[in-house]
C-alpha cells in the first residue's frame, strides 16, 4: 500500500512539473531567430560578457531552429517569392 502511494506522489509531482513547463514552451514557440535572440538577452544575466552572450544565444537558437521551434524567415519569403512567380507565369 505505501508503494502505491508513493507511486502516486511521484506521479502527481511529474504531472505537475510538465504542466508547469507547458506554458513556457509555448511562449517560445513561433518566434523568429531575432525575436528569441532578444528574448534570450533578456533572460540572460548581466554579468555574463556580450560575446558569451551571443555564443550561447547562437547555440541555443542553432537547437531551437533544429527542433522546429523557431520559424526561419528566410524560408518562408523563399516559398512566398517562388508563389508568386509561379502565379505570374500561369496564364490567365
Amino acid at each position: 500500500m505505501k508503494r502505491l502511494l508513493l507511486i502516486a506522489g511521484v506521479v502527481a509531482l511529474v504531472a505537475l512539473i510538465a504542466k508547469k513547463r507547458s506554458p513556457n514552451r509555448a511562449e517560445w514557440h513561433g518566434l523568429t531567430e531575432t525575436e528569441a535572440r532578444e528574448k534570450l538577452n533578456e533572460r540572460l544575466p548581466d554579468k555574463v560578457p556580450e560575446d558569451k552572450r551571443e555564443i550561447i544565444a547562437d547555440k541555443i537558437v542553432t537547437k531551437m531552429r533544429d527542433k522546429g521551434v523557431i520559424i526561419d524567415v528566410t524560408d518562408d519569403a523563399e516559398e512566398a517569392t517562388e508563389e508568386s512567380v509561379e502565379a505570374e507565369a500561369a496564364p490567365a
